[in-house]
Order: structure tokens, then sequence, then C-alpha cells
């Protein structure tokens, strides 16, 4: 008794004679023996290996195989419980990760001898290179919007206008004023608890006010 693929002994296999029912196993060489008639149905099991069935014939070396179960699970992707702001970064970053991962080498300038034909080898290095700049330029220009805009997606998923109106009161333009009025800074909301966000809300709201915008203030409810 071998395992199909690497054809080592399996053991301890179970041997079924179907016609009477007797039963045996294999040892830890795969051998095993068994009384049975001429064309009894033997059957041999193993867990996590198909079922295989023989004819039995007396006197004769019987030689199985027994196959590995190989089971086809339904593909499953896992996605951590990241919060809409991580899940929108990561898509940004997966869509422009190529202009974001170009390394160019900023371009320098340089004088150099004349061609002999009246145009200097530093004329046409230097109209190279200055495309080169151009375009390293663009690439250094890219690369910090799409930092600030990173920042401000964060600034935005802490700061939101629900947690404001739920503080203040404000809505509609007014709640736009307010918050246009006193932006967030980023290293703020990076390290920012929640209750130190809400302070800092409040606190703005009582400037606001003591600047001539008077609503009142709403009374927090607290479980």
């Amino acid at each position: 008794m071998l395992d199909g693929e690497n054809h080592k002994p399996v053991y301890p296999v179970s041997i079924i004679d179907l016609a009477n029912g007797h039963a045996t196993t294999t040892d830890d060489q795969g051998y095993f023996t068994l009384p049975v008639h001429t064309g009894d149905m033997l059957s041999f099991s193993f867990i996590q290996f198909h079922t295989e069935q023989r004819l039995a014939y007396p006197d004769s070396f019987l030689r199985v195989e027994l196959f590995p179960l190989s089971i086809a699970l339904q593909e499953f992707i896992l996605h951590p419980d990241y919060t809409p702001f991580q899940k929108d970064s990561a898509e940004m970053a997966t869509l422009y990760s190529k202009d974001l991962n170009v390394k160019r080498i900023k371009p320098s300038l340089g004088g150099g001898p004349s061609d002999g034909f009246g145009v200097s080898a530093s004329g046409l290095i230097g109209s190279l290179a200055q495309k080169v700049s151009r375009s390293y330029k663009r690439d250094k220009k890219f690369k910090k919007q799409f930092e600030l805009d990173m920042e401000q997606k964060y600034i935005d998923s802490r700061y939101v206008p629900g947690l404001v109106t739920a503080l203040t009161g404000l809505t509609g333009d007014t709640l736009a004023v307010f918050m246009n009025t006193y932006p967030m800074d980023y290293n703020f909301a990076r390290t920012s608890t929640d209750l130190d966000i809400k302070m800092w809300v409040r606190n703005n709201y009582r400037d606001y006010l003591e600047k001539g915008n008077m609503q009142p203030i709403p009374v927090l409810k607290t479980k």
C-alpha cells in the first residue's frame, strides 16, 4: 500500500472485504494479509486519501496506490477593517504608483567646446537639460501636491461636518464658513485623540461666538 504521489508506505489503511465484511489494516511498511475468495471486492480507505477498490485473488500480491484528496476551495479575499480614508489612500497610491516612484536625477547645466559647426556642445546638452529640468520640476510638483492632497484627506476624515454640527449646532453655509475659518492642522489631526479634537472644535466655536457670530452653544448629552 503506497502513497500514489511520493510512493511511500501508507498506514494504517483500512481494508474491508465487501463480500463478507472481513477487515484488516496495513502495517508501517504498507503490507497487509487478508483471507479472500476469487473475485471478492476489497475496499481501501485512509483519511485524506481517495478510497480505492480492487478485485481480490487468493495467493496473489496486490499493489495499491492511494492518492491524496485535493479539495478546491472557493477563492476568498480578506480585506482588513480599513477606514474609508485608508482605503481611498491605498487606491490613490496604487493609481499613481508609477508617477510617485519615478526617481529623476536633477539636471545641471555646464559649458563645453564647440562642435566645429558653430553650435556648441553645451548648447545641445543645455537644451536637453532644460527639458529634463522641466520634467523634473513637474514631477516634484506633482509629488508635493499628492502629499498635500493625502494630508487634507486625512484631516477631512477626522474634522467632519457631522461632528462639528453635533458640537456647535451649525449647519449649511454657516457650518462651511466656520470650518473654513478654523482649518485643522495636519499634525494636530494626526496626533490628537477624539477628545482633543472635540475640545478644539468647542474652543474655536467659543472664539467664533466672541467675534460676533451669536449662536448658542448646544448642551452636550453624555451617556
